[in-house]
């Protein structure tokens, strides 16, 4: 069966802190020298309307001695003490999210204030793999292949001005060897990465942002490799490749011949072709992606085609199977390769 690999599109938005006079207050009107107190966001880029967790943090006060209460844009949406999470919906693309966290602990308030931006950010990956021409889906991701991922930016300011992708800045790294960067520049919204060995994962980031640096968004995406695999299609005269339905049951020969096609999908793309062969009960008929059968004489019976594939440069492999029934009685014998 033909396999379609879905693309996950993932979407963030730019967090920053605004520095206030003070970074605390307290009640009785006197500052603390320190600001013990911290919060973080998860996931530090939210989606628009996503969900996101708010927690409070401390390293030098006891947390659960104290209060606190989240305001959105003005308005108390929750309470909590100690450690607890606030759980808080992200508003649209576009918009503005003034967050102010209010933590009271022994007569003192400390104040902590966040504007969001929500931004749209999705990355999308494209795998250089083989697959049939004028297929709908996607190949998989072939061990040790390519894979181009591209950043699709949805900016929008505040009064709705959308921002040219073409403008926006774009760092592309590697998270598993130490956050290298690999491409970075002004209108970089793609990039082509070497996908990693089966059965294990490559991380890829992006920082995008504007000229002014005032509208910054990141998101990640893991790279998993797929098992190549290899389809047999009944290669009609009148009707071509009949993609829409792949041999691995029986095949009932109703004319004089039959022709069959061996389609690789998920191999890597390179200058050397996977190579295809053909088997006929296990023995070794012939190579290519195509081969044609006819029964001789009288008689029915039932053999079992298979093809095999094999890409040289990464020994990848795979191959499928299906049996042909023909004629009306026990006799009779095969030609290949017509």
């Amino acid at each position: 069966m033909q396999r379609l690999v879905l693309t996950v599109l993932f979407i963030s938005l730019f967090v920053f802190i605004v520095p206030a006079k003070s970074n605390a207050q307290i009640t009785s009107g006197t500052i603390a020298q320190a600001d013990p107190v911290s919060i973080t966001l998860s996931p530090s880029s939210p989606a628009p309307y996503e969900s996101f967790s708010l927690s409070v943090f401390s390293t030098t006060i006891d947390l659960s001695k104290s209060t606190f209460s989240v305001f959105l844009n003005g308005i108390k949406i929750a309470t909590g003490s100690g450690n607890k999470t606030v759980s808080i919906k992200a508003t649209g693309a576009g918009t503005t999210m003034h967050i102010s966290v209010y933590i009271n602990f022994k007569g003192e308030t400390y104040i902590k204030r966040i504007i969001i931006h929500p931004l749209g950010l999705a990355l999308v990956t494209e795998p250089l793999s083989s697959a049939p021409t004028l297929y709908k889906g996607k190949a998989g991701v072939a061990p040790s292949g390519e894979v181009r991922i591209v950043a699709v930016p949805d900016f929008r300011t505040a009064n709705g001005t959308y921002l040219n992708p073409n403008n926006l800045s774009y760092v592309w790294r590697d998270v598993g060897t130490q956050n290298r960067i690999l491409d970075s520049g002004i209108g970089h919204s793609s990039i082509i990465v070497s996908a990693p060995l089966l059965y294990r994962t490559k991380t890829i980031s992006v920082l995008v942002q504007d000229p002014s640096s005032k509208y910054v968004s990141s998101r990640s995406i893991k790279i998993t490799t797929d098992t190549p695999s290899v389809y047999i299609y009944a290669d009609d005269p009148l009707m071509g490749i009949l993609y829409s339905h792949a041999l691995t049951d029986a095949y009932q020969i109703s004319n004089s011949d039959a022709s069959f096609v061996a389609v690789p999908y998920g191999f890597t793309k390179s200058n050397t072709a996977p190579l295809i062969t053909w088997f006929l009960n296990g023995s070794k008929m012939q190579t290519g992606a195509h081969i044609t059968v006819r029964p001789e004489g009288s008689g029915e019976g039932v053999e079992t085609l298979s093809a095999s594939v094999k890409a040289p440069q990464t020994y990848s492999s795979a191959s499928s199977q299906f049996k042909i029934l023909f004629g009306s009685d026990k006799s009779g014998s095969w030609l290949f390769g017509l």
